[in-house]
């Protein structure tokens, strides 16, 4: 007698094998839904922080603006006066603190006295120089009436503040149930701001540093060689 033995049944197998590809989607569906929440709150995270915040909804613009100074070059002049040494020291430091590109230096050609621009032009490279201004030479045609003075242009571009504009009242103030800022909130501030800015340019960098104190560095440096207290902390 020869004796049969029946294949082991494959459907308990299968039913795991299907059981655990569907909780491995489950997973992967959860993982997704998960993602997709946490995108969403930090989205809403975001758009709460920029209602919230006044420079974001109300920047402030800017436009450029030239100053510029004349140094007039009479026939015969050996350089520039003590006046516009003053002038030109003046316009150079205004520029270091508010400029916002380089330094432009214009000269008339075509006048009869040669000379005298060149020197005038020659001392207003050396004060330039001085203050560690970088700048760029032009030279134009001088097209001034018949009888008028000469002149060595000096300009640069400075930025101003724009402010915004507090017009949009179309919120009910008084009824805001869900507490979110209104469109004009903190454009009062972002305004004034603009329109009380003494240095523009302050708004988009900061202004290098000042030499420190060398008096309170020469005490300090001295209590510390003594190993002992600073002079004005003894008693």
């Amino acid at each position: 007698m020869k004796l049969r033995l029946r294949p082991p049944d494959a459907r308990p197998c299968r039913a795991a094998a299907h059981s655990r590809i569907a909780l491995t989607l489950l997973c992967v569906l959860a993982l997704s839904a998960c993602g997709e929440m946490r995108l969403i709150e930090q989205e809403r995270d975001a758009a709460a922080v920029g209602l919230s915040n006044a420079e974001v909804r109300h920047p402030i613009g800017f436009t450029p603006k030239r100053e510029s100074l004349d140094v007039e070059v009479p026939a015969g002049a050996e350089g520039l006066s003590p006046n516009q040494q003053v002038d030109v020291f003046r316009f150079l430091h205004r520029y270091k603190r508010e400029a916002a590109g380089r330094l432009v230096i214009t000269v008339p050609t075509g006048v009869r006295d040669k000379a005298a621009i060149a020197q005038s032009v020659q001392e207003i490279q050396r004060l330039v120089a001085e203050a560690g201004v970088d700048y760029r030479l032009r030279h134009r045609q001088h097209d001034a009436p018949a009888g008028a003075t000469p002149a060595i242009g000096l300009a640069y571009q400075r930025p101003m503040a724009v402010p915004p504009p507090c017009d949009d009242w179309t919120r009910d103030v008084g009824r805001n149930e869900e507490r979110i800022p209104y469109p004009n909130w903190g454009c009062a501030t972002q305004r004034n701001l603009a329109l009380t800015v003494d240095n523009a340019r302050d708004l988009g960098q900061p202004q290098g540093e000042d030499p420190r104190s060398s008096e309170r560095r020469s005490v300090t440096w001295s209590a510390y060689v003594a190993g002992g207290k600073a002079p004005s902390d003894r008693k």
